[in-house]
């Protein structure tokens, strides 16, 4: 693996083997474009959208059944992270959908505040797919240029939902797509290429600047003592390194530098699970013959991987579904998404974070105090480098405490300045919805001005 002492110079033939593979690795299913159905009470639709010749995005829209009551109650697009992971799966039966893994009612589901649509993002995700395996996004602006193709079609067969108010709602690297997809939909609407009534994006926990997080991770970690100062000081080389092949532009060897932190930071801290600092996960058993960008990806999709969910999903999920081709199966991640994303995987999007509050588009950052792989002082290391001309006044904002329910332990802090918040969300990790489920549905409704009181305040 990685040397700390040199550059880490991929092999020209593992490069070649990779690419090779992808380029031959194919589905050949041909999709009729035009499917979609849903439940004969018409509260749930379900369908395919043709982003290019070839590649397939899933999609599940769940109507909020306070619609009756509600006729400005907004629609949430949830993107998942990995990137590989299925939204369609994951977010939707593990955090915020209206039923668990057990098929049964979720309490706090976001339906309860707004209609949900699910995507499988990006193609080779989940439940949507390509035909051949050379039509997989090889970066960010790919995935963005197909999400915006998915939400035209999307919104140009639901015109009843062009008026409504939207958000876009991101978890771990799902922000990265969040981000630039947000650019894209207001450069759009801008235009006047798109009808939409865009009302803003929300990041969590969310992969934002890599670098960041690298270098936040060994004072946390000794923090927390799960490392001591030597520990943290030879973590801290790791960072360095991957930030010097960065700075010479070489995105793929810093990301196979993280992926030798990831493993000496398991190895310091005895399996500290990266989403739970809390928590020791010695579940993890990946072969010793899964090497390079496989064993990247296996381990850190290895969050969503569930067998009860695989089982789910391609048993009565599929069958409720009916459309789904029968060569595709569900599985919970891609390591054909994440590796063909790999070289995209440690550059950052605090640029896009910039043009979104410029061009006062409402930005929402909320952080599990938890979290180690996209931890808080990652983010607010990363938040600290916008040159947005209100970060001044954000910085000297009061910081207020918010309760859930009647109980008032203290489930989070809020900071609001114009057009950005940030939440700092108490007993959570990296699932923000999974592990405070009442301060996460309780924050939905306060982002999309359903509090009672205005969610942006001037400090």
């Amino acid at each position: 693996m990685a040397s700390l002492h040199a550059p880490l110079l991929l092999p020209p033939l593992f490069l070649s083997v990779l690419l090779l593979f992808l380029s031959n690795h194919s589905v050949h299913v041909h999709a009729d474009t035009a499917r979609a159905t849903g439940t004969p009470d018409g509260t749930e639709e379900w369908g395919y959208i043709d982003v290019r010749p070839g590649a397939h995005m899933f999609w599940w829209l769940y109507y909020s059944e306070k619609v009756v009551t509600s006729s400005n109650l907004p629609l949430v697009l949830w993107l998942q992270g990995g990137p590989g992971a299925s939204g369609v799966g994951y977010g939707n039966f593990q955090e915020v959908g209206p039923l668990t893994v057990d098929l049964k009612p979720r309490s706090s589901t976001w339906l309860n505040a707004a209609h949900l649509l699910f995507v499988d993002n990006p193609v080779g995700t989940g439940f949507s797919y390509v035909e051949n395996s050379t039509l997989l996004t090889r970066n960010n602006k790919q995935a963005t240029i197909d999400l915006v193709a998915f939400l035209g079609k999307f919104f140009g067969s639901h015109k009843s939902l062009k008026s409504t108010p939207f958000f876009v709602v991101a978890e771990s690297y799902g922000g990265k797509f969040a981000t630039e997809l947000g650019v894209a939909l207001k450069e759009k609407i801008d235009s006047g290429s798109l009808n939409i009534n865009f009302k803003g994006v929300a990041l969590g926990d969310t992969w934002i600047s890599p670098i960041d997080f690298l270098y936040a991770w060994p004072p946390l970690l000794q923090s927390f003592s799960l490392v001591d100062e030597e520990g943290a000081s030879s973590l801290l080389r790791y960072a360095d390194s991957a930030q010097s092949e960065m700075e010479n532009g070489n995105f793929l060897n810093a990301t196979m530098i993280w992926g030798d932190m990831e493993e000496a930071v398991l190895k310091l801290a005895d399996d500290v699970d990266f989403y739970n600092m809390l928590k020791h996960d010695k579940s993890e058993e990946l072969s010793a013959n899964v090497h390079g960008l496989a064993r990247l990806a296996a381990r850190h999709l290895s969050v969503t991987q569930s067998s009860d969910l695989a089982e789910v999903m391609n048993g009565p999920i599929r069958q409720k579904l009916g459309i789904i081709p029968n060569k595709i199966s569900w599985s919970e991640s891609s390591n054909l998404v994440f590796g063909a994303l790999s070289e995209d995987f440690m550059k950052d999007t605090i640029k896009q974070v910039d043009e979104l509050l410029t061009a006062g588009v409402n930005v929402t950052i909320y952080s599990g105090q938890l979290d180690l792989i996209c931890c808080t002082t990652g983010t607010e290391a990363w938040l600290q480098k916008l040159k947005w001309s209100g970060l001044p006044g954000f910085q000297v904002a009061k910081r207020t405490p918010l309760y859930c329910d009647n109980d008032r332990q203290t489930a989070a802090f809020v900071k609001r300045y114009k057009n950005l918040s940030f939440y700092w969300i108490m007993n959570a990790g990296h699932m923000v919805p999974s592990d405070n489920p009442c301060m996460a549905l309780k924050m939905l409704k306060l982002i999309t001005g359903q509090s009672g009181s205005s969610f942006f305040s001037e400090s």
